[in-house]
């Protein structure tokens, strides 16, 4: 999913979602998945999340990354929490926590995030004015690695015919974990270097 030949970051997004629609699809037929117990809008809210989810797993994993990493990252870390928060939340149907993770696509992606390694920022945690909370430092690689880590669970949870855990844990883990995450690298994406181009 990089971008080639001057392509703007919206073709490059559009391209990947485009790719990404024509896997799901394929997958849905090809696993059956049983959606039958979920509300039918939920299946329309979990296959537009399942979209980004897998175009953003693809676009850490891919080997060559676009030449304005920056701008993609902030625009793919835009589209996970945008369609996050249309996600409804559902009840978990068993406690077996998440999968382990494909542990050559986990390895693409570190290697290819390891270029946001070092990026700090100052953050807060709580960002309440009425606490005394001291800022802490925060890494765009480490917020992108995080991020990718929960979404990719729910993509192996969604490729094994599981798509209610895959929400759930999609929508429980952006409440307490890759939400925070990605939130923060967004914000650090445009001061330190979106704000900043001419």
């Amino acid at each position: 999913m990089c971008l080639q030949g001057g392509a703007s970051v919206q073709q490059g997004l559009s391209a990947a979602v485009e790719f990404v629609r024509f896997g799901w699809y394929r997958l849905a037929a090809d696993k059956r998945y049983s959606l039958e117990r979920m509300n039918p809008t939920h299946t329309g809210e979990l296959n537009s999340f399942a979209e980004v989810a897998l175009g953003f797993c693809a676009w850490c994993e891919e080997p060559n990354l676009d030449a304005e990493r920056e701008v993609t990252a902030a625009a793919w870390l835009a589209k996970l929490y945008a369609a996050a928060l249309l996600l409804p939340s559902v009840e978990p149907e068993n406690s077996d926590g998440l999968p382990d993770l494909p542990a050559v696509e986990l390895a693409k992606a570190k290697s290819n995030l390891a270029y946001f390694n070092g990026t700090y920022y100052r953050e807060c945690f709580d960002p309440d004015p009425t606490l005394a909370e001291a800022p802490v430092i925060g890494d765009i690689g480490d917020d992108l690695l995080d991020t990718y880590k929960d979404i990719k669970a729910g993509c192996v949870l969604l490729n094994r015919g599981q798509p209610i855990e895959a929400l759930w844990h999609w929508v429980f883990l952006h409440r307490i974990h890759w939400g925070h995450h990605a939130a923060g690298a967004l914000f650090a994406l445009h001061c330190l270097s979106i704000s900043k181009r001419e």
